[in-house]
């Protein structure tokens, strides 16, 4: 499950662009569960934009006997408040969290939030069967179970020992996708990052072995692991005669550092003749014209590339390992493959001044993106930056705050008015230029389906009213999660 926390809370002004696709990890984990011969549901409150109350009617037709949330340190406290309403209905229910916050701080999420009764850390899917093994024999005492923090008889809080990565993804059943109601018409996807609709995402790779300062890789670690090639098009396969899907994102934070993989993957792509798109993240260093060439050819149409800055100081501060030579020729190899580009940026690095700041604004005017994103930066539980963040700048950990778009962190010597103001301006040069809407429009013009275009045209409308407003919005300046997955 998901906790109820609407677009707005999660995306302030730019709700319309934001991403409503189902939550991976919740559709694994249950499909996991029924294939163990347990009866699973799965309600993805946040993709469907239910309220606390929907989701208790939910509930209500079966009342459940074991609840994992999956959360993000954002939706941590909007998952306690819908526990607190599940244990006033059924206290015997036990209730479970996951995800990237709560395997970056289990023990303090579990302190602020009692309702929650165990913290599953890293990875869940042979977590999850211990726990309903137990639960089936009776026991409540989840003490021996490997991989998770809980409390004891006495309320003191017990972490036991981790589990090894898990290395065979290609054993995982399908994502339980056919558990949600009316997917995928009623899941709509963040428009400027697909092709055509219906569109769905999926995680082909776990770990990433950078360490970029700002980055939580607690979950799936630094070990890479993959998906072969065959389970991968065979997924594709699935999707398309299952669910009329025609367009797939991978997550993954670094899709072809298994170069090899890659290239089979594309190969059996084009063997299959299924004519899907898909579009994926990547490292810009990655981004070799002949394998680029053979993504064409298979359908990849869009790859995202971490930037996040360009000020060679912030990004050598920030352990990118990442030259601007390279971006300039990664970004050139994409474009000349035929692939749209997206950069991902950050404004408020530690260090950053409006210097650094102007550097971010002329490399995308220069660089031949199709698209950009720009953040405010946020050192998020788990990263290296939230041990250090207050001897840069100002540093508000409110959970609720980290949304991304609220400036959390102010590096010293800026204020958050100036990351705001840094933040529009890039965007409003970027996406208000002739390149870029001639751009969208062969979009359009590719895509016509009134589905795609009406999506494409909400998304513009609140970026426009974004990137031109005068004043911080009140869901900006002092966002708190309401309601109570």
């Amino acid at each position: 499950m998901t906790p109820p926390v609407s677009m707005e809370e999660r995306y302030g002004p730019l709700a319309a662009t934001g991403n409503c696709t189902p939550c991976l990890a919740s559709v694994i984990l249950a499909a996991i569960a029924r294939k163990a011969g347990y009866k699973a549901a799965v309600i993805d409150a946040a993709a469907e934009n239910l309220t606390l109350n929907e989701v208790m009617e939910r509930l209500r037709e079966t009342p459940p006997a074991f609840i994992g949330f999956t959360t993000t340190t954002l939706t941590t406290i909007p998952a306690e408040r819908l526990a607190r309403a599940v244990k006033a209905c059924w206290p015997e229910t036990v209730i479970a969290i996951g995800g990237p916050h709560a395997t970056a701080i289990p023990e303090e999420t579990l302190r602020r939030c009692p309702e929650f009764d165990l913290a599953a850390v890293h990875e869940g899917e042979e977590t999850i069967l211990e726990i309903l093994e137990a639960l089936e024999e009776g026991s409540r005492n989840f003490t021996s179970i490997g991989g998770i923090v809980c409390r004891n008889g006495a309320g003191q809080l017990i972490k036991t020992p981790a589990r090894r990565a898990f290395m065979d993804l290609d054993s995982l059943p399908y994502p339980a996708w056919d558990l949600l109601r009316d997917f995928p018409a009623k899941y709509t996807p963040g428009y400027f990052k697909v092709a055509q609709v219906p569109s769905v995402s999926f995680v082909s790779s776990r770990g990433c072995p950078f360490e970029c300062s700002f980055c939580d890789t607690s979950v799936f670690g630094r070990k890479i692991r993959t998906h072969s090639a065959e389970y991968m098009v065979d997924l594709f396969d699935y999707l398309h005669k299952t669910f009329g899907i025609r367009d797939v994102t991978f997550e993954d934070d670094t899709f072809m550092v298994f170069r090899q993989n890659v290239e089979r993957f594309c190969d059996l792509l084009l063997q299959r003749g299924l004519n899907m798109t898909w579009a994926c993240n990547s490292r810009v260093n990655l981004a070799k014209p002949d394998l680029l060439k053979r993504m064409k050819e298979a359908g990849c149409w869009h790859i995202s590339y971490g930037i996040e800055s360009g000020s060679q100081e912030i990004l050598d501060h920030e352990d990118k390992q990442l030259k601007l030579s390279q971006i300039h020729e990664g970004i050139e190899n994409t474009r000349r493959a035929g692939i749209a580009s997206k950069g991902f940026f950050i404004v408020g690095h530690p260090r950053e001044t409006r210097e650094t700041l102007a550097a971010t604004y002329r490399l995308t005017q220069d660089v031949p993106f199709s698209d950009i994103t720009v953040t405010c930066m946020t050192p998020f539980p788990g990263s290296p930056l939230s041990k250090y963040a207050h001897e840069y700048g100002t540093f508000d950990d409110d959970w609720t705050k980290m949304n991304l778009l609220t400036p959390v962190f102010v590096p010293h010597g800026l204020t958050a008015d100036d990351l705001r103001y840094w933040q529009r301006k890039i965007l409003r040069s970027f996406y208000f230029r002739p390149r870029t809407i001639l751009n969208y429009t062969g979009r359009v013009l590719r895509n016509p389906s009134p589905r795609y275009v009406t999506g494409l045209l909400k998304s513009g409308a609140a970026l426009a009213r974004t990137v031109f407003m005068k004043k911080t919005p009140k869901s900006e300046a002092g966002m708190k999660a309401t309601g109570v997955c």
